[in-house]
């Protein structure tokens, strides 16, 4: 008998290879085809995510406000947990319901805050606006005269002269589009502004249902963990799923420390300009206009790294020149003043240097996060590009470690893992010693 042998053909190949060559030629043509279409038709397929993104925002802003109010819950729920405790016989659905009565408390304060907050701000920045708005007809009209003047650049110069004729040539340009052009874009501009205000109630009704949703989040963070949790274990081998649960939980730390830490630096940042500002115009010599609202800016924009502090100070300068320009230097002063001491000693520590990028790495973010979600991104890049940033060097020094170039590049030694104990919810912890002592305290009864 001639064996298998004669499955083969003059090349030596089995029917088995040449038809997994045939099935590799056939995927890859397949693959090929479907990226051509996938090019024809990007714009709707972009539309068709872009839709599903669009409906499941609110999920998205519930997940975000349930991981920015969840030390408040856990706060919440220790101290209820304690007293509940003392108070009534503890059960198995007793860290059930302070969970819950944890979560409404935490939703009410997040809504006593923002009223509060909104109570404060909105009068401030409506009186400046209108402050503003009254105010900049006679500053623009003494502006024009102090230009016709030549009372702003020297005319007898050539640069003086050039300086001159620019601005006004600016200005009349500013009033020919202010009269002939503006009448004509009505329609464009009513366009813009319906846009503007259906994004804004698009804004308000996402913002409502993820603070709605964050609620039920926090209520069954737990059981959300664990479900995850089962999923990445049941997809991925043992191994793999330990290095993704010891990278995602490194990488949580870094976003943890970085949009909390830079939160409250930003609330200190804040009340201290507003504090220094009210100071200040009890001097006579100072009169610092709307300290509300430029508190308000400069702590909002001390958010964003590395470029806030300059939008915060640039705007809010020059709410204080229009105001009341021999103001702006003191006021610029007090800014550059301000931002070094939130730089060099509150922001190391608060934040500690949670963030950790380097300043490359946070203008990269800025700008990257800026493309995708606009203003929103400045805020939101930095942190998640530190998370990203912070799984990448887990699974960095995970493959230097399997190679054993630790010493080589200075890797810490792996952390042991916490016991099981160790890493049980602190409410499952206390519901079990709280079921343990009433247990003994039954056998103790029985026993006398």
């Amino acid at each position: 008998m001639q064996g298998p042998d004669f499955l083969k053909d003059h090349s030596g190949r089995t029917w088995k290879e040449k038809a997994s060559v045939s099935l590799w030629v056939f995927l890859t043509v397949a693959a090929l085809i479907l990226f051509y279409y996938l090019l024809q038709y990007l714009a709707n397929i972009s539309a068709f995510f872009g839709a599903i993104l669009s409906g499941i925002s609110p999920v998205l802003w519930g997940l975000i406000f349930a991981y920015l109010l969840d030390p408040i819950a856990r706060f919440y729920e220790r101290n209820l947990l304690d007293i509940f405790s003392r108070r009534e016989k503890a059960t198995p659905k007793l860290p059930r319901r302070v969970r819950v009565v944890s979560a409404l408390l935490t939703l009410l304060t997040a809504l006593i805050f923002i009223g509060g907050l909104l109570s404060l701000i909105v009068p401030e920045i409506s009186n400046s606006i209108s402050g503003i708005v009254k105010e900049l007809p006679s500053q623009i009209d003494r502006l024009t005269t102090q230009l016709q003047n030549k009372t702003f650049f020297n005319n007898e110069t050539a640069l003086g002269s050039y300086a001159n004729s620019a601005i006004l040539s600016g200005l009349a340009a500013a009033e020919t589009w202010l009269k002939d052009d503006l009448p004509s874009q009505a329609n464009l501009l009513f366009g813009y502004f319906y846009t503007g205000v259906k994004g804004v109630f698009n804004v308000v009704y996402n913002l409502v249902i993820g603070l709605i949703l964050s609620v039920y989040i926090i209520i069954d963070k737990e059981r959300l963990m664990r479900q995850i949790k089962q999923m990445v274990y049941s997809i991925f081998p043992t191994g793999t799923s330990n290095t993704m649960h010891r990278m995602f939980a490194r990488g949580n730390r870094k976003l943890n420390g970085a949009i909390r830490g830079k939160m409250v630096d930003s609330l200190i940042i804040g009340m201290i300009c507003f504090i220094l500002l009210s100071f200040l115009n009890l001097i006579p010599w100072f009169n610092y206009p709307y300290p509300v609202l430029l508190a308000v800016i400069v702590g909002v924009t001390n958010v964003v790294p590395f470029f806030g502090p300059f939008v915060g100070g640039f705007i809010t300068g020059v709410l204080v020149l229009f105001e009341d320009p021999k103001m702006t230097i003191p006021y610029v002063i007090l800014i550059v003043v301000l931002q070094q001491f939130d730089c060099n000693f509150l922001d190391p520590h608060i934040v500690g240097g949670s963030i950790g990028l380097r300043p490359f790495w946070s203008i990269f973010a800025c700008l990257l996060g800026s493309s995708i979600l606009g203003v929103p991104g400045f805020i939101i890049g930095p942190p998640v590009v530190a998370f990203l940033y912070e799984i990448a060097s887990e699974w960095t020094e995970e493959r230097l470690r399997a190679k054993h170039l630790e010493d080589m590049f200075g890797i810490k030694p792996l952390e042991e893992p916490a016991p099981e104990e160790e890493r049980q919810p602190e409410t499952q912890k206390l519901g079990q010693l709280m079921q343990a002592g009433a247990e003994a305290i039954q056998k103790m009864r029985k026993d006398k």
